[in-house]
């Protein structure tokens, strides 16, 4: 009878022993994927900053003046191009 229960023991020994390197094998492999995340987390919030840097130097007003000037072709107008709207009912 002692030499069933030593086997028994030594049966749930080994699988309790290949239970812990196969959990062990999991947790490496989940830590390296979520470092691998995270690693990817940080370039995209780096992504993200550069484009709200670029975006805040398109809205600049002389950005603006620039691009209407050279791609639209407009031009300031003066005080005598100005017209006013009569005051007054309207139709």
């Amino acid at each position: 009878m002692t030499q069933f229960v030593n086997w028994v023991l030594a049966a749930a020994l080994l699988v309790s022993a290949l239970a812990l390197v196969n959990s062990r094998y999991h947790e490496r492999r989940l830590f390296a994927l979520s470092e691998q995340l995270e690693r990817q987390i940080e370039k995209r919030v780096t992504e993200i900053e550069n484009l709200q840097v670029a975006i805040a130097s398109l809205r600049t007003p002389g950005r603006l003046a620039t691009v209407a000037k050279d791609t639209l072709g407009m031009v300031p107008i003066t005080h005598a191009e100005t017209v006013y709207a009569p005051k007054g009912r309207q139709p």
